[in-house]
């Protein structure tokens, strides 16, 4: 009885936003007209979107291993304080398995970050030759 009363509450607390989420997700015109807006602002009129993506993809992957290292020293000192007042071997345990989540991800990192300038160092664009104007072409074809 007391599950089915349990059951009944949490119903009446998950369903009307569950509902509610469905009923905003109906594919009208006006939404995906927005949408393509949202995408058309995001390229910033310009003709090549593709270097606005990279930088935006860099500050994405930046801020994801931010989060990540903050989540795992917030890890290592957790356990480690669990680990030092309770003095359990599976708290122990959880310590040694932080800590060695930590100093892979920021050996990781730093290894990345060592081929990252690596290549800035090694590797240097290009420059982009201009293409030949139209009349010298024509002059060339024409004395040959």
């Amino acid at each position: 009885m007391v599950l089915v009363i349990l059951a009944v509450l949490w119903a009446i607390v998950l369903l009307p936003p569950l509902l509610r989420s469905r009923s905003e997700r109906s594919h009208d015109s006006i939404g995906m007209f927005n949408q393509r807006l949202d995408v058309l602002g995001r390229t910033n009129g310009t003709l090549h979107p593709a270097a606005s993506t990279r930088a935006m993809s860099r500050e994405r992957a930046a801020k994801r291993r931010r989060d990540v290292s903050r989540v795992l020293m917030i890890a290592f000192g957790g356990t480690g304080l669990i680990a030092l007042g309770t003095n359990a071997k599976f708290a122990w345990a959880l310590f040694v398995l932080s800590t060695l989540a930590l100093g892979a991800f920021l050996g990781l990192w730093a290894y990345a970050r060592s081929l990252q300038a690596d290549r800035a160092l090694k590797v240097r664009p290009m420059p982009q030759q201009r293409p030949a104007a139209p009349e010298l072409a024509l002059r060339r074809a024409v004395s040959s």
